[in-house]
């Protein structure tokens, strides 16, 4: 019987659409491009990274013992971007809409509240790509 590590790409905002190049103890094993899941079938101890592009995720231990499936998950480093992104875009388009449907007048005040969530994407943006350099992460999954 032989051990599993089957690492896994959660549908998501950012990754839908991403490849990653899978490396274990800094060789290049795989490319996941289209695909959801990587699976090694290989007993061992390694060290798990994967790139994508100029991003990298920090090296992950990982002990395979026969007979065991150890579950790997990848996530992005950006915890609230998709609640600063809906929250944009329901402010650019869908609340401008409720007005123009329901005829009533769009307040002074809701062109800033726009301002304020661009800015706000904006910010959180630039501070995710340069200060924190794209992380994207690579960790056990508790849920396999």
């Amino acid at each position: 019987m032989s051990a599993k590590i089957i690492i896994n790409k959660k549908t998501g905002l950012l990754f839908r659409a991403a490849s990653f190049t899978v490396y274990f103890d800094g060789k290049e094993v795989a490319q996941m491009l289209n695909t959801k899941t990587f699976i090694l079938e290989d007993a061992g101890m390694y060290a798990v990274q994967l790139k994508m592009k100029w991003l990298k995720t920090q090296t992950l231990i990982v002990k395979a013992e026969d007979g065991q499936e150890t579950f790997l998950v990848i996530k992005s480093g950006l915890k609230y971007y998709s609640v600063l992104y809906w929250t944009f875009l329901i402010s650019l388009f869908a609340v401008p809409m409720f007005f123009i449907l329901t005829k009533l007048q769009k307040p002074e005040w809701f062109i800033s509240i726009q301002v304020l969530f661009a800015l706000t994407l904006t910010a959180y943006s630039l501070f995710y790509f340069i200060f924190k350099r794209g992380e994207i992460w690579i960790l056990e999954d508790a849920n396999k």
